[in-house]
């Protein structure tokens, strides 16, 4: 499963980007999604076999029966709408989004531990939603530990139109990586995380999800007991039309290791956050953003 994404490339020429970021900043976002985003969400289901069978693959599972040609359709647009969002995010535009906030006072009540915060985040809706928000309106010290694929382009082309990503990003798997989220936690900061796939070679282990076992990595449970870190799980979810919202809930104060047991004995803490995830992805199925085999395991 971690090979399957990771070895994904960024689809599109740097001149088509550049060119629908034109059209997006000029344009609008009522004209883009309007003109551009049916024709591009055609496009890209017609020329993505292995993402479309994904989609429906996952649309069956949260449906719970066999997904139509028109709910994958309507998978992919959501998910060309939350790309198109992100754009006016990341330029200050959030003026044409209309977001609600839920239970924020559990990232509230957490950071009032003095411990600094783990958020854990998915790719189901928008994680950058909440990363700009917490950065821009809240002014919270904002980090996000990601992968940064060689070669992206986006962020810079976005930040030659007079954007910029207003968080800290730590690249997963870097020198010093784990030593940044230490010292942003022992500031009292938020360090956020997706923890809906699996990144490299860390340990994993086999969780029910939407009817079929998946493999979520132990790594950011591991992290929270060495730490001693709260963690707070944190969506973003896309409601159609310009409607989102963020909503926050508690997993743990505390995760606790034991390194004599099966998983160091974090997994009731791995099978609590799937919980989650899954009753969110059912609530908002077109949010999901992993298209590949979500439950092979290679």
């Amino acid at each position: 499963m971690s090979s399957a994404w990771r070895d994904r490339q960024e689809r599109g020429s740097r001149f088509a980007i550049e060119l629908l970021i034109r059209i997006a900043l000029g344009c609008g976002r009522t004209v883009c999604r309007t003109l551009l985003a049916p024709p591009i969400s055609l496009y890209f289901l017609a020329t993505a076999p292995e993402a479309r069978a994904a989609s429906r693959q996952f649309l069956s599972r949260a449906l719970g029966r066999e997904a139509t040609f028109r709910e994958v359709f309507a998978h992919f647009r959501c998910f060309g709408t939350i790309m198109l969002d992100r754009l006016y995010l990341l330029t200050g535009r959030h003026d044409c989004l209309s977001i609600d906030v839920e239970d924020e006072r559990y990232l509230t009540e957490a950071l009032a531990k003095g411990r600094g915060c783990l958020l854990f985040g998915s790719h189901l809706g928008s994680f950058e939603l909440m990363s700009v928000l917490g950065s821009a309106h809240k002014r919270l010290p904002i980090n996000v530990v990601m992968h940064v694929p060689p070669g992206t382009s986006i962020h810079s082309m976005i930040t030659a139109h007079g954007g910029g990503v207003p968080y800290r990003i730590i690249p997963l798997g870097s020198p010093g990586a784990m030593m940044q989220v230490k010292e942003c936690l022992e500031r009292n900061e938020v360090v956020g995380l997706l923890v809906d796939r699996v990144y490299g070679s860390e340990a994993t282990c086999d969780v029910p999800f939407l009817g079929a076992d998946a493999r979520f990595s132990l790594a950011p449970y591991q992290l929270a007991g060495i730490t001693g870190a709260p963690v707070v799980m944190a969506y973003g979810l896309f409601l159609g039309g310009n409607r989102y919202r963020v909503s926050f809930t508690p997993l743990a104060e505390r995760i606790e290791r034991d390194r004599g047991a099966r998983y160091d004995g974090v997994q009731p803490w791995v099978e609590r956050y799937v919980a989650g995830l899954e009753a969110r992805a059912r609530e908002a199925p077109r949010n999901w953003f992993n298209f590949y085999d979500y439950w092979a395991h290679r």
